[in-house]
């Protein structure tokens, strides 16, 4: 059983909880097989929790979202994690040319605190919009900060920049940051503000 399961009381009384709507869909990867680990890590726990804090940030944003661009939806991938799942997470990776992709279990990634959002936007009636990679795609491509040199190379379409650029808005508009190298990823705290500060999920 993961810490989801073991410690659910305590998450429902400390973290609020996202759940689907007319502006969000869940589909959290981790509890699936559809992930660079490929295995169902969250051992089918498919609840989305945040830290309070992030969670009004993120409503305002679906409240944007709903004035601005009413034939989209966010979709999540992730949000709450426990730290043991982290740790998974870091071990996997230590020691390959990806291990920064995935922070540290101590002191801890922003998802152990329920401050960091994994998501991307749809269409209502289906489609992803196209965001030049997948999610957890460890290419540079990925990044933030490289895609200037994307687009002058042609790797990184107009359309996928412009399609970012909406994500980006809609969540940094509340508070949050885009991580610079995963365009998928927002923090609603810088680590500081955060770390020794709020409630870690271990």
């Amino acid at each position: 059983m993961t810490s989801f399961h073991n410690q659910l009381e305590w998450i429902e009384k400390n973290f609020k909880e996202i759940k689907d709507s007319d502006e969000v869909s869940l589909e959290l990867k981790y509890a699936t097989n559809d992930n660079f680990m490929h295995t169902n890590v969250y051992g089918g726990f498919d609840r989305c929790f945040v830290a309070p804090v992030a969670y009004e940030m993120f409503m305002r944003a679906c409240d944007e979202l709903k004035k601005k661009h009413p034939t989209l939806k966010f979709l999540v991938w992730d949000a709450l994690r426990p730290r043991s799942i982290q740790a998974q997470f870091y071990k996997h990776l230590e020691g390959t040319p990806f291990q920064n992709y995935v922070a540290p279990p101590h002191p801890g990634s922003l998802h152990n605190f329920g401050m960091a959002m994994d998501l991307t936007l749809r269409e209502k009636d289906g489609d992803y919009l196209d965001m030049g990679t997948g999610f957890d795609d460890f290419r540079d491509l990925a990044q933030p900060k490289l895609e200037q040199q994307f687009l002058k190379s042609g790797e990184l379409t107009m359309l996928q920049f412009n399609n970012r650029m909406v994500l980006r808005a809609l969540m940094e508009n509340q508070g949050f940051k885009v991580l610079e190298h995963e365009w998928w990823h927002f923090n609603a705290l810088p680590k500081d503000q955060v770390h020794g500060k709020f409630l870690i999920l271990e």
